[in-house]
């Protein structure tokens, strides 16, 4: 067997044994059919890992009306804790909570029971209201039920407020 130092590529006269009865046609460089195939699958499949993963419009709004019924859950247990009537109000750019204090209402303090407006795209539906206030007394009753709406592209989730006080979603 005759050894070349010049070119190494795989031809029939410098390959070992393993090679010896194959021509030199499948000795070429590059990938094979199969090879690139595994490759587009597997880019494929990432791809669509990362598409799943993205957070769409129901996503979003399933987070913004969990965040709400919370903070309206925290409304209605902090008048009872500190015996002082609290509100919430929901306007279509956004919600709020109010703390009864000396006779009047005044904006409430604290991370919780800041402003916090819609997130871009989101629709508020209140039945015939436009806006809704609802007050939760010492005792944790509200003022009145209220079913809230919220709306974005097609997703659509129910924020109730019920008689007894009771904050849930309905999907």
């Amino acid at each position: 067997m005759r050894i070349s130092t010049a070119n190494s590529a795989a031809t029939p006269q410098n390959c070992n044994h393993t090679c010896r009865n194959y021509p030199a046609r499948y000795h070429a460089n590059g990938f094979t059919l199969v090879e690139i195939m595994v490759v587009v699958f597997l880019i494929g499949l990432a791809s669509a890992a990362v598409i799943l993963t993205l957070p769409g419009d129901a996503s979003k709004l399933r987070d913004q009306a969990d965040r709400l019924a919370a903070r309206i859950a925290a409304a209605r247990d902090s008048a009872v804790l500190e015996t002082r009537p609290m509100a919430v109000w929901l306007r279509p750019s956004g919600y709020g909570f109010e703390i009864r204090q000396s006779g009047a209402w005044q904006a409430a303090n604290g991370k919780t029971f800041v402003q916090q407006e819609w997130t871009s795209g989101t629709i508020l539906t209140l039945g015939q209201a436009r806006e809704a206030r609802v007050m939760f007394d010492v005792t944790g009753l509200p003022s009145s039920p209220v079913n809230i709406i919220l709306n974005q592209g097609s997703a659509n989730i129910r924020v109730i407020v019920s008689a007894a006080g009771d904050v849930s979603v309905a999907r």
